[in-house]
């Protein structure tokens, strides 16, 4: 049996112009800034998993709405593709909670879009850009 892609959700969550991020801990792009998600568990909605990702990673409770992006997210380890993630953005509005970085991010905080941290995972920015508030 071939391997097959993996869903994923994450967390795109604003408060008063910032946007929550953890810096990932494990593959696919470790080190590098992204926003809080993981894989989409058996029976879950996306908002749903999108929403439990974020309290794990981060201990932030958000309100999650539909999903508005999707993307694919490919990585090569010893030259040969090692993941195949078909991730999916769920927009969140923050409830509460002061983010700590727990489960699988190093380190977690809130950004404005002209301040970010580097290295960052790809498509970031343009999932930024699509969710800002207006």
């Amino acid at each position: 049996m071939s391997p097959a892609p993996k869903v994923g959700v994450i967390a795109v969550v604003w408060r008063r112009q910032q946007v929550l991020l953890v810096q990932r801990k494990y593959p696919p792009h470790a080190g590098h800034w992204g926003f809080p998600g993981g894989k989409l568990e058996w029976g879950e909605t996306m908002a749903a998993g999108a929403a439990r990702e974020l309290r794990e990673e981060t201990g932030v409770l958000a309100e999650m709405e539909y999903p508005f992006a999707c993307f694919d997210v490919l990585a090569e380890e010893d030259g040969r593709l090692a993941h195949h993630y078909v991730m999916v953005a769920v927009r969140g509005h923050y409830q509460s909670g002061t983010p700590v970085a727990a489960d699988d991010a190093l380190a977690v905080d809130w950004f404005s879009p002209d301040a970010l941290p580097s290295p960052l995972c790809p498509d970031l920015e343009l999932i930024i850009a699509r969710s800002a508030p207006a």
